[in-house]
């Protein structure tokens, strides 16, 4: 009877385990974000992982591009999907986050998301943006068109080389995105890509230890951005270097804060000396 028993609880527990097993691939990362391809108007393909969160009815759902580093260049369709981890868990526990559509598109080192880099105060936006960075905008445009895409809930971060093709979107593009997180990245100082940029709302973040992208890059935009009068969020981190994005997608606050923005809604001052900005206020540069 014992015996009987005890192999009964085995072979449940067996069952179980393999149940977990099977519910941990079924919403593992690569099989949520399928492989696709953009195509743009001159027929070049670009490789993206797309996650379809969302119903049919939902629809037109808010879309989260997420644009990837240098280190994730290439053509695989694949290498870029590792950097955005912890927002895939955070969308899957998180039930306070509305159906959405995630996008992780791919550039290559010759195709970047910017021309150059904004690596100096005296940098100067080209006139053109980068190909890789028009393809994936003329997609949204397509998904706004067929009625996918909220066009008052699209929304763009990206990390390093992507954190630079983050601001050149919203300076570029003003009032197109809703909201934007560029982490550990750069952009212009100059007038009139802040004032474009002013008209999204955004939460930069950067560490105060990177030696690959000097955070002062994000320090002179927060203080030309509040100069001008915007009031955008900026997290430093203190003694971190230049990874600061997986700390910042682990933080379950920042998708939310995300979602909750709206394109043409005015972004609010974060000088509250309570609660959760209150308590951020340690690691936000001043002018």
């Amino acid at each position: 009877m014992r015996f009987g028993q005890r192999s009964l609880f085995a072979m449940a527990l067996v069952l179980s385990t393999g149940a977990v097993g099977s519910l941990r691939a079924q919403f593992s990362m690569p099989e949520m974000f399928v492989p696709s391809a953009i195509t743009n108007q001159l027929n070049e393909v670009m490789p993206v992982r797309v996650w379809r969160n969302y119903k049919a009815s939902d629809c037109p759902v808010p879309v989260v591009v997420l644009l990837h580093g240098s280190g994730e260049c290439g053509q695989d369709n694949a290498r870029q999907l590792a950097v955005f981890a912890p927002i895939h868990r955070q969308a899957l526990v998180d039930k306070t986050l509305p159906p959405a559509l995630y996008l992780i598109p791919q550039c290559t080192q010759r195709n970047a998301w910017v021309r150059s880099l904004a690596f100096t105060e005296d940098y100067r936006q080209p006139r053109y943006s980068a190909p890789a960075l028009r393809t994936v905008k003329g997609y949204l445009d397509q998904l706004v068109a067929e009625g996918v895409a909220d066009a008052g809930r699209l929304y763009i971060a990206g990390l390093s080389l992507g954190g630079f093709g983050t601001w050149d979107a919203i300076q570029r593009w003003p009032d197109y995105f809703a909201a934007a997180l560029p982490i550990c990245g750069g952009g212009s100082v100059q007038e009139a890509a802040v004032k474009n940029a002013s008209t999204t709302a955004i939460w930069a973040f950067h560490g105060d230890k990177d030696v690959n992208v000097p955070v002062d890059c994000s320090r002179r935009l927060i203080a030309a951005l509040e100069q001008a009068g915007a009031h955008p969020k900026y997290t430093e981190y203190e003694n971190v270097g230049h990874n600061v994005w997986t700390r910042t997608f682990q933080n379950k606050e920042v998708l939310r804060w995300l979602f909750q923005q709206r394109r043409g809604k005015k972004q609010k001052s974060s000088t509250s000396s309570s609660g959760f900005w209150g308590r951020l206020k340690a690691y936000v540069t001043p002018d």
